[in-house]
């Protein structure tokens, strides 16, 4: 553990070894942080957080203060962190709202330079947001999904597992699995191809997941005789947004 002279860690907190905390950190007192972490210059770790390891956390970076939802009312949100993260310059992660509640932050994620995830988000794992891009309070971002730079996310949005939603956007619904959303507001434009090729996802499930977009954007069917349809196939990837059109809530991105 290598903490420098000009931080500030309060009593309580908790640290693992190999962890470098730099000039002019704050650390609370109800931080509890892992193994092997880097933590850059004047980054500010507040309120009940909990970090894990092998995390990478740069300059400016504040964590875990107190949610900017008006209904809060006291108690001890928390914000969890995973392992093997990198959260770039400025950017800001707030604790949920309700006593005992938690923002997730899974593992292996990209969170780029003034990104804000707000109280009680749900980030999955492998998720990137790039620079500028904005979450609302309670918005899901399944895994490997990315939002892109200055694209704002409304609340209680669900982003599906390697969705990709297109810079500068207003994204107001959900967004299915392997989609693509843009646009102002977002519309689900297309499967993501290129994501799916880049994570080995072979032709014939390609072919599968697009026939599910076409039935779903391209034709007159309702989403129940989807579901229907999709209920008693066995195929894995269409078994996911099977149960993401169940837990949809705000609706598909239609435009």
């Amino acid at each position: 553990m290598q903490i420098h002279p000009t931080a500030v860690i309060e009593e309580g907190a908790v640290i693992g070894d190999g962890t470098r905390v730099g000039p002019f950190c704050v650390i609370g007192s109800e931080v509890t942080i892992g193994k092997n972490n880097n933590i850059h210059s004047n980054v500010t770790i507040d309120g009940c957080t909990t970090i894990g390891d092998d995390n990478e956390i740069f300059s400016y970076a504040c964590l875990g203060k107190q949610t900017q939802d008006m209904k809060f009312r006291g108690g001890k949100p928390r914000v969890r962190i995973g392992d093997r993260n990198s959260i770039r310059e400025y950017a800001t992660v707030h604790a949920a709202t309700n006593d005992g509640d938690e923002t997730i932050v899974g593992n292996d994620c990209l969170i780029q330079a003034y990104c804000h995830v707000a109280h009680d988000c749900l980030l999955g794992n492998q998720v990137i947001l790039s620079s500028g891009a904005k979450l609302s309070g309670h918005v899901v971002m399944g895994n490997g999904s990315i939002v892109s730079g200055m694209t704002g996310v409304i609340q209680f949005v669900k982003i599906g597992e390697h969705a990709f939603v297109g810079g500068f956007s207003k994204l107001t619904h959900d967004v299915l699995p392997y989609c693509i959303a843009d646009g102002i507001p977002a519309a689900t434009v297309t499967i993501n191809k290129v994501g799916l090729e880049r994570l080995g996802v072979d032709k014939a499930d390609i072919r599968e997941i697009h026939r599910v977009y076409k039935a779903i954007f391209k034709t007159d069917k309702t989403l129940s005789q989807i579901k229907d349809e999709l209920r008693e196939n066995d195929n894995k990837y269409l078994q996911v947004i099977y149960q993401f059109l169940e837990s949809s809530d705000k609706g598909l991105a239609r435009g």
